[in-house]
């Protein structure tokens, strides 16, 4: 790490020892697979030494903790926000943690969501790009869009174990379903929550999964109840020119300024650096590596900042990557 570089990791999954453990013991084996999740019980994931271990060998400074597991319900959301601020708590400097809210029971969401602001100090939000069946459009959320606005709270989104409809041929959920989930919730994202909740900032995972090549289509297919469209044009593609007559393209560029997106589950690809940079800015680009999934060794780490590192862009906008944008957010 260069002197004075500040390296910040949006993108790091984290599992309590003691929930790891129950849940592994209930699942008899390295893997949970219900209908609801798909899950490797990979011990690193709990090892919390080796996460230390492996950030100072790479580099980095502070990560974000985040999993997945709150679709199992309240009791294990509970137990994984406990188990987060222990860790934010004990390792103030190096960890910040994120409220994870079991939203198919809503109002179980919302006392959790309060308990994890008012109690446990957390000051960001994870949410899944669907939660089983909750998409994030979904009227259920609003009380927590709220919320979470209300207190300006980062959202860290990432997409289920087991999207509907995945398949495991050819590892099709993880290289296709997956980024295809977190895709549709930047539409959904666009057209609905942020329309009602313009201050709320999303961290939208894998540089947003399909965006960069469909962000195009999301314009010419974005429409708002006060654009003065014609009755038939409504819901059909809309080229440059019309999006601009009906004043929808300054008011989707505004509403995407609310988007950030983390550089994980690139394969420390350098072209897909230069993809992001084609929709959106630098200063809403911030590194993710995904550790200990896809991401699963200092090596590893390094190769991903390395990807950084080595992008078409100004040192100062390297910096905006690297930490210095995830900082600001996370008020680190």
């Amino acid at each position: 790490m260069a002197a004075g570089e500040l390296i910040v990791d949006v993108h790091h999954h984290f599992m309590p020892p003691v929930l790891f453990d129950r849940l592994a013991a209930q699942a008899g084996g390295k893997r949970i697979v219900t209908d609801e999740i798909s899950l490797t019980l990979h011990p690193s994931r709990k090892d919390l030494e080796s996460h230390i271990r492996c950030m100072d060998e790479a580099g980095i400074n502070v990560c974000i903790l985040t999993d997945q597991v709150q679709v199992m319900g309240a009791e294990v959301a509970r137990a994984l926000n406990d188990g987060i601020a222990e860790v934010e708590k004990k390792h103030p400097a190096r960890f910040r943690g994120c409220i994870h809210l079991p939203v198919h029971q809503p109002e179980a969401a919302k006392r959790e969501l309060e308990r994890g602001i008012h109690d446990l100090g957390l000051r960001a939000v994870a949410l899944l790009a669907c939660h089983l069946d909750v998409q994030l459009d979904n009227p259920v959320m609003n009380p927590l869009f709220e919320i979470i606005q209300k207190n300006n709270l980062p959202i860290v989104i990432h997409p289920q174990s087991k999207p509907t409809g995945s398949d495991t041929l050819y590892n099709l959920d993880r290289c296709v379903f997956r980024p295809l989930e977190t895709t549709q919730a930047i539409v959904r994202v666009m057209n609905s929550v942020l329309p009602r909740y313009p201050e709320l900032r999303f961290i939208m995972p894998h540089l947003g999964g399909g965006t960069s090549s469909l962000k195009g289509r999301m314009m010419a297919f974005f429409e708002t109840e006060d654009a003065d469209i014609p009755a038939d044009m409504k819901g059909y593609l809309k080229t440059q020119s019309e999006q601009k007559r009906f004043g929808l393209t300054e008011r989707f560029e505004k509403l995407f300024q609310r988007l950030y997106f983390d550089t994980a589950g690139t394969g420390a690809w350098l072209p897909a650096m230069a993809a992001a940079f084609n929709i959106t800015s630098a200063d809403r680009i911030m590194f993710g590596s995904d550790y200990p999934l896809e991401c699963k060794t200092a090596a590893n780490l390094t190769e991903s900042l390395n990807m950084v590192r080595q992008a078409s862009c100004s040192d100062t906008d390297k910096t905006a990557i690297l930490g210095k944008t995830a900082a600001g957010l996370f008020k680190l």
